[in-house]
């Protein structure tokens, strides 16, 4: 490596690592004075509050490394456009290209850390969180646990839900399997139903396509097939709002599996196909927005100031913001592939700044 694009990729890996450290002290800033009350309200202790804030940073610092990567490569570009450090390094014969490509590398070098961070890390420190602040913080006792893709719920009246997948958005379940026990631990009934959906007007869950298996002695068991059917339960749909598998808990073949679970059990997974395909563009997007800022970054005066920097990264991060999301939230309802919405806005973004940039002056 040359002096040239040390000099350079140093200064930048200098402002990312400054950056980065300002956005998770923002961060955690943040989540503490959201969940102060509620630590102080269950007296929580010392360890677990701390421990619950540190598995968070792996999140914040996935979530903040493409805006800081952003930044720093633009703010590096405009304090070196300022020190005239850009106009003698081309005077000694370097091109603009030479002073970007450091830049660049070091973006899509980020890019691949952040994926191995999203990838084995965020799931891992996700679920531990939510455990401590789940049970540990707010002293509520484990209700539910996933087994082989399959979600497990724990109710009060001594009642076991074995659930393919819920539907917190319209309060549905696919594939239940429900037992119930008696004080004694002794099973009584078993049902069996294809799809379960809470029924608002009266109030409780409706069962369709089904078996109930009624266990009335030691070597007697009555069954009876439904087509639809009611069961006195005591559990709502709030109480299922928490559980099931979240994409940001999963790594991307956990994720990839899940969704085959859910289509042999006859479920639409259109929305955890987006979210697959969004956990691998997600972590190239910081080198996608590296790829544009220093275009505009190089295009500016040396008189523009680090004001101009920090309005340009904001305006571009901004833009693309808006583009990912819309594109999600078409990709789960539906009305874009899969594919198109998670990689679309990556790839309009990458043909404009690889536009930008080759109609640079070298």
């Amino acid at each position: 490596m040359s002096i040239l694009r040390r000099y350079v990729l140093l200064q930048f890996l200098r402002l990312a690592g400054l950056c980065q450290a300002g956005a998770i002290v923002i961060f955690l800033i943040a989540d503490f004075v959201e969940n102060i009350d509620n630590l102080l309200e269950k007296n929580a202790a010392f360890v677990d509050g701390l421990l619950y804030f540190v598995l968070k940073i792996p999140q914040m610092v996935f979530l903040s490394i493409p805006v800081t990567v952003l930044l720093a490569s633009i703010l590096c570009l405009v304090l070196l456009t300022r020190g005239n450090e850009v106009v003698a390094m081309r005077a000694c014969g370097a091109s603009i290209y030479q002073v970007a490509t450091p830049l660049l590398a070091a973006s899509f070098a980020i890019s691949l850390l952040a994926f191995v961070l999203n990838e084995r890390v965020v799931p891992y420190a996700n679920r531990q969180g939510y455990y401590i602040w789940r049970v540990h913080i707010k002293k509520i006792p484990v209700e539910n646990f996933t087994h082989k893709d399959k979600l497990w719920y724990r109710s009060g009246d001594n009642t076991f839900w074995n659930i393919a997948y819920f539907d917190p958005g319209r309060n549905a379940m696919t594939k239940v399997t429900l037992f119930r026990l008696d004080k004694n631990g002794r099973l009584t009934q078993r049902v069996d139903a294809d799809r379960v959906e809470w029924s608002p007007g009266e109030n409780q869950w409706r069962f369709r396509n089904g078996v109930v298996f009624h266990f009335e002695g030691e070597n007697e068991i009555r069954h009876e097939p439904f087509g639809t059917a009611h069961f006195e339960l005591r559990d709502r749909p709030e109480d299922f709002k928490n559980t099931g598998k979240k994409p940001e808990d999963m790594s991307w073949p956990e994720l990839r599996r899940y969704i085959r679970s859910l289509r042999k059990s006859g479920v639409d997974a259109t929305r955890y196909v987006v979210d697959m395909w969004a956990k691998l563009s997600t972590p190239f997007v910081s080198f996608v927005l590296a790829l544009v800022g220093i275009p505009f970054s190089l295009r500016s005066s040396r008189s523009s100031g680090v004001a101009l920097g920090v309005a340009i990264a904001v305006l571009i991060g901004a833009g693309y913001l808006v583009l990912f999301y819309a594109g999600l939230s078409l990709g789960h309802a539906g009305r874009l592939p899969p594919l198109a919405a998670a990689w679309g806005p990556n790839a309009l973004f990458l043909a404009g700044g690889a536009y930008l940039l080759s109609h640079l002056r070298s």
